[in-house]
C-alpha cells in the first residue's frame, strides 16, 4: 500500500484529504507543522512513498522542509499551497519540489497526480537491474539506485531531475519536445504551470555545468550536448 507523509495545519483540509486518499488505499500519516513533519520523516523516512506538502506552515515553513528533506533524500514532494504566484512555484521546484498544485484542490486530481508520479518511478523498480546504467561523456546514470555520477563523484539530484536527464541521455541524437517531458516525466498531458520543465531544467545544467550542456530549441524542447 502507498504510504504518504501529509504536512498540513489546516484541520479542514486534513480531514477531507485523509478521508479521500484512504478512500483510494492510501495510508496517511499527519503532520501539523514543520517542526513535526521533520521529526516523523528522520524517524520514518524509508516508511513513506510520497510527501504532501503545504508552505505556509507553522514553526518551519514549507520551502525550508522542502530544503532540509532534499538535503538527504530524493522522496517525491507535491507541493499543496493557497500561494499561486509564479515566485513561489518557481522556488518550490528550484528546491527539489517534484510537482505544485495550488488551492483550492480536486482531490481527485490530487489522487491522479499522486499515481502519475509512483508510476512513473515504478517502471524502474519492477525491472532488472541490465540495462538500467546509462552514460554520456562523463554522466553515468543507475536508473536502478538512481544515481548521478559526473567523472565518479556522486551529484545529488531529485527523481524527476534524473529521470529527465536519463531521458535526454537515451534521446541523445534527438530533441525531446516539452510535451514528451510531461507526459512521459511528470505523468500527465496538460499542467497548468508550464514553466515546471524549465525550472528542472534550470536545476539540472547547475548540477551537470561541467559535463554536459542541456540545450534549449525555442519554441521545441530540449537536447544534450556534449561540454
Amino acid at each position: 500500500m502507498t504510504h504518504i507523509l501529509l504536512i498540513e495545519d489546516d484541520p479542514g483540509i486534513v480531514k477531507s484529504l485523509s478521508l479521500y486518499l484512504v478512500k483510494s488505499d492510501i495510508e496517511i500519516s499527519i503532520a501539523h507543522d514543520g517542526e513535526e513533519a521533520l521529526t516523523i520523516f528522520k524517524d520514518s523516512w524509508t516508511a513513506f512513498d510520497l510527501i504532501i506538502l503545504d508552505l505556509n506552515l507553522p514553526k518551519q515553513d514549507g520551502f525550508s522542509v522542502c530544503k532540509e528533506i532534499r538535503e538527504t533524500n530524493t522522496v517525491p514532494i507535491i507541493i499543496l499551497s493557497a500561494r499561486d504566484g509564479e515566485d513561489d512555484k518557481v522556488r518550490a521546484l528550484e528546491l527539489g519540489a517534484d510537482d505544485y498544485i495550488s488551492k483550492p484542490f480536486s482531490p481527485r486530481e490530487l489522487v491522479a497526480r499522486i499515481g502519475a508520479i509512483l508510476k512513473r518511478l515504478g517502471k524502474q523498480t519492477e525491472t532488472n537491474k541490465e540495462g538500467l546504467i546509462l552514460s554520456f561523456w562523463t554522466l553515468l546514470l543507475d536508473k536502478w539506485e538512481y544515481v548521478l555520477k559526473i567523472s565518479g563523484d556522486i551529484i545529488k539530484a531529485t527523481k524527476t531531475e534524473f529521470l529527465i536527464l536519463a531521458y535526454l541521455v537515451e534521446h541523445k541524437d534527438h530533441i525531446v519536445e516539452r510535451e514528451t517531458f510531461m507526459k512521459e516525466i511528470i505523468g500527465y498531458d496538460h499542467y497548468l504551470y508550464d514553466r515546471t520543465i524549465d525550472t528542472h531544467m534550470k536545476n539540472l545544467r547547475k548540477k551537470i555545468w561541467d559535463a554536459a550542456n542541456i540545450e534549449t530549441i525555442r519554441w521545441i524542447g530540449y537536447r544534450i550536448i556534449q561540454k
